[in-house]
């Protein structure tokens, strides 16, 4: 299953939008945009408070289709506020969606409409589309169909199972739990993995998953061993040296515990005799830079979308590397509309292939110095003078802009 596109009607800071999704089977020429090189891949940019994350929940929420209402979602704060507004008004998302023969749809394309009503200080989620035929896989819970999973910016690995703390949603809901609640943790690797190293028939996705995962991480990083210790944590190893998960940096140990939830569910979702490239569905990161160092921003994504050419990734970050690695057509944007709200749209701005103060200098970002405050007006106030003709005005400048403001020995 892929998302097509969504329409986004009075929800959080969204008062009417409508945002075309990339995915592997997109028809670019129809949706008036060049092929980008990684066509399964989604950034969404924005400045704080303008709806990357409410983006996400939004097209979680229509992904669960008529499921949504039991889903255990608990809906808070959904349903957008304007000021001098006497009634809540009900939020509305209007989808569609490709899907594909593990969904088990008998169409190739479905819709799908939430309503997210208010009663007192209660919000409730409803599916209001109507014909639920081609969802009826979405109840089966053994099912490969509409393969979904979410994550939010305060994922972490705990020692705890996550599927035993998620006992009041459904097994569909529960991957995307994480971009609804702050303290949903990640299921380890040693909790799940183990089971496909000794299983015969899961032993080759078992291979698959360990390349995966040294891929991800790249050279001369902590590579994951496949040893364990007398604690059941698997070692990662560096020049020789080997330490455990929970020995790794917080870096590391942020990253390395999304991928392996992330594999998990990749691996759970993928049809019978498919390998995991083979798998398709949805995968919603937000804040996918959390915690990596410059060099991952650089080629995270370009490695997730090569190695998982067939998953529709939807992500979210604020880092001019991250932007860097992508064409203007996989980039949402949200900038500002009428009463505090928010609008979607792609900036037509070849990106890709500049450096992060070029990108912070575009209309992605909006910035017009990359430079301190204090640097910026001492910058300003020789440039004036150098005009005038200042010859040691101008000398200053120049050495001004190759340095920093503070002493060095």
């Amino acid at each position: 299953m892929y998302i097509d596109h969504i329409e986004i009607e009075n929800f959080r800071t969204f008062r009417k939008s409508k945002i075309t999704f990339c995915h592997a089977d997109q028809d670019f020429v129809a949706a008036g945009m060049p092929k980008p090189q990684l066509p399964n891949m989604n950034l969404l940019l924005a400045n704080n408070g303008y709806g990357k994350t409410s983006l996400l929940k939004a097209i979680a929420l229509a992904a669960l289709g008529p499921a949504v209402g039991k889903s255990g979602i608990y809906p808070y704060y959904l349903i957008r506020r304007e000021s001098g507004q006497r009634e809540l008004q009900r939020a509305v998302l209007k989808a569609g969606f490709r899907v594909h023969e593990q969904d088990g749809a008998p169409v190739s394309h479905i819709e799908s409409c939430v309503e997210v009503s208010s009663e007192g200080d209660l919000e409730i989620l409803e599916w209001t589309h109507g014909d639920q035929t081609p969802w009826h896989l979405v109840y089966s819970s053994g099912s490969d169909a509409f393969f979904m999973v979410g994550y939010g910016a305060t994922r972490r690995v705990s020692k705890s199972n996550r599927m035993e703390q998620s006992g009041k949603s459904s097994p569909r809901a529960a991957r995307i739990m994480g971009l609804f609640e702050d303290d949903y943790s990640l299921r380890p690797l040693n909790t799940w993995l183990p089971r496909y190293k000794e299983s015969n028939q899961l032993r080759d996705r078992y291979v698959q998953v360990v390349h995966l995962l040294n891929l991800l991480v790249g050279k001369d990083n902590w590579a994951f061993t496949g040893k364990q210790d007398k604690e059941g944590e698997y070692l990662y190893g560096k020049k020789g040296v080997e330490v455990p998960f929970p020995a790794l940096s917080d870096g590391y140990r942020a990253f390395l515990g999304w991928l392996g939830d992330l594999l998990f569910h990749v691996c759970e979702t993928c049809p019978s005799g498919k390998k995991l490239k083979e798998n398709k569905g949805i995968v919603m990161v937000d804040e996918i830079d959390l915690h990596l160092h410059p060099k991952w921003q650089m080629t995270v994504l370009q490695t997730l979308a090569k190695e998982l050419p067939n998953i529709q990734f939807i992500v979210t970050s604020h880092s001019p590397l991250v932007v860097g690695s992508l064409e203007w057509m996989n980039i949402i944007v949200m900038k500002p509309g009428t009463k505090q709200s928010s609008t979607a749209k792609r900036i037509e701005w070849a990106v890709h292939g500049l450096d992060a103060d070029q990108v912070l200098l575009t209309d992605f970002f909006g910035m017009d110095s990359t430079r301190a405050p204090g640097k910026k007006r001492t910058l300003k106030e020789l440039t004036l003078k150098a005009r005038k003709g200042d010859n040691e005005a101008a000398k200053e400048l120049l050495e001004q802009m190759s340095r920093g403001v503070e002493a060095v020995k």
